[in-house]
């Protein structure tokens, strides 16, 4: 019972920590703001690889941004996976997990950073998966969340003072 109990605080810490825009805590803070500048450094450095010139000069900076912050995005990805029973009380573990991984921010999460290692396992849909990469723009909808917690927190800040 102590240990399913410890567990189950560690679920809760983790899931606020990934949750959007809760800022309780100085770690929950940081995360929100890797997480956007993980998605930001992405989608810069991929449209800027689509530039010949650039892609021929910074190619493998380029390279080396996305495969960090492709690798955060499976992490992030693990972490809910680990902390949908925080999000979906009520539900047993697995229908937790199943109803995580079939939403929309599910979905979205999982095909942003997927097609990356796909070519990995399947060399010839390697030109299909990195089409597939354009899905990452969808991510964008998370910075919105932070955006609107980040308009609580200023608005906050300037009533106290």
């Amino acid at each position: 019972m102590e240990n399913n109990s410890k567990w189950e605080k560690t679920q809760k810490k983790l899931y606020a920590m990934v949750s959007t825009g809760v800022t309780d805590s100085a770690l929950n803070q940081f995360y929100d703001i890797i997480s956007t500048l993980a998605l930001i450094a992405n989608l810069g450095c991929a449209f800027a690889a689509t530039f010949e010139n650039l892609d021929a000069k910074y190619g493998l900076i380029f390279d080396w941004i996305d495969e960090i912050t492709v690798l955060f995005f499976a992490i992030d990805y693990v972490l809910r996976i680990i902390t949908a029973r925080q999000q979906y009380k009520g539900y047993p573990a697995g229908k937790a997990i199943g109803k995580y991984v079939t939403s929309g921010y599910g979905i979205i999460d999982l095909l942003s950073f997927l097609p990356h290692y796909l070519p990995t396992f399947f060399p010839a849909g390697a030109a299909v998966f990195r089409m597939l990469r354009v899905v990452r723009i969808f991510r964008l909808f998370r910075i919105n969340a932070y955006y609107d917690s980040l308009n609580v927190i200023t608005e906050v800040i300037i009533s106290k003072k």
